[in-house]
């Protein structure tokens, strides 16, 4: 009988409470990137597993220290996130995407990446990017400029499909048994991860679905919307603004925005808004004069309880936290 190829279980723990201890890990964990520690206050701790079964590793993170990580390439992987608790902002190759509980997530491929953490409780996935080259390559688009179009699935069906696949693939890698898991089990759920991920996440492999759809927009366009939103975060617009500002209907505005953002263009407003307060909050000095209210009421939350209770879902504390630091 021919030996079934067992592969090799490999894993690693860490669980500290230590601040220091935490911010060095975290440091080592990014080697040789840039990494901007928010906060890191007595009692931060870090729990990070990660459980490699041959090429497929499944990994969880589970830290209460806020920090802002400018990273290299990541070479040789596809990685994938769900988040469960806290926030996540990922920036790269011009993705800007907000991830918060039960959202999912494909990284940026061969691109330096801005990821901004807070808080955060992540499960990821890592395939070799090889897998996912080869089925590219046979659906005919060249493997080489191959880029997810967005990094959040195209819509809620896909989104709940992808769902159930990655928990179930990430709880039998990080539970793997050695006595199951052969070379041709590892190679398989890697090729069911990656031809998912062709289906769910937008991509060149669906060009021939796309053109028919109606609501489908050029990225100029879109891309219109976003720097008017930027430009203009305090003034009072509509949905309707922005399409006429664009020069698209409102309807394929919005299926623009949930397919690239998975947001409609008024939730990127208030998170965008939301951003511009956190940092309001985080430069003010004592003796400024600035407080919450006032800074709420700058970027358009009238309600300051209303403010808080939206920061508080997004950051994991209140506001008034954020200005006595």
């Amino acid at each position: 009988m021919a030996d079934p190829g067992f592969v090799e279980i490999r894993r690693a723990q860490l669980h500290t409470r230590e601040a220091e201890e935490t911010v060095e890990y975290v440091s080592k964990l990014y080697t040789g990137n840039i990494i901007q520690f928010q906060r890191a206050a007595p009692g931060a701790s870090v729990r990070n597993s990660v459980t490699a079964a041959g090429s497929v590793m499944a990994t969880e993170i589970r830290s209460t220290v806020g920090y802002i990580g400018h990273l290299a390439p990541i070479a040789g992987s596809v990685y994938f996130q769900r988040t469960l608790a806290g926030n996540i902002r990922l920036r790269g190759d011009g993705h800007d995407i907000w991830q918060q509980r039960e959202e999912f997530s494909v990284y940026p491929m061969d691109v330096p990446i801005r990821a901004d953490c807070e808080n955060h409780d992540v499960d990821m996935l890592h395939i070799p990017d090889a897998v996912l080259a080869d089925l590219v390559a046979a659906q005919g688009v060249d493997p080489a400029a191959f880029r997810f179009e967005s990094l959040v699935p195209v819509d809620r069906a896909r989104e709940r499909f992808w769902g159930k696949l990655f928990e179930l693939v990430h709880h039998e890698i990080a539970l793997a048994d050695p006595t199951v898991m052969t070379d041709l089990v590892v190679a398989n759920l890697a090729r069911t991860l990656a031809a998912a991920a062709l289906t769910v996440f937008p991509n060149p492999t669906m060009d021939q679905h796309r053109s028919t759809d109606p609501a489908a927009i050029s990225h100029t366009a879109l891309q219109r919307a976003v720097d008017y939103l930027h430009a203009h975060p305090t003034r009072q617009v509509t949905v309707g603004d922005l399409a006429a500002h664009t020069g698209i209907g409102p309807r394929a505005l919005q299926y623009a925005f949930r397919k690239r953002y998975n947001a409609t263009p008024m939730e990127y407003l208030r998170r965008l808004r939301l951003e511009q307060a956190h940092q309001d909050l985080l430069s003010a000095t004592p003796g400024d004069g600035r407080t919450v209210a006032a800074v709420a009421a700058r970027w358009g939350f009238p309600q300051p309880g209303r403010f808080a209770q939206l920061y508080t879902r997004t950051y994991g504390h209140p506001p008034s936290q954020t200005l006595r630091h």
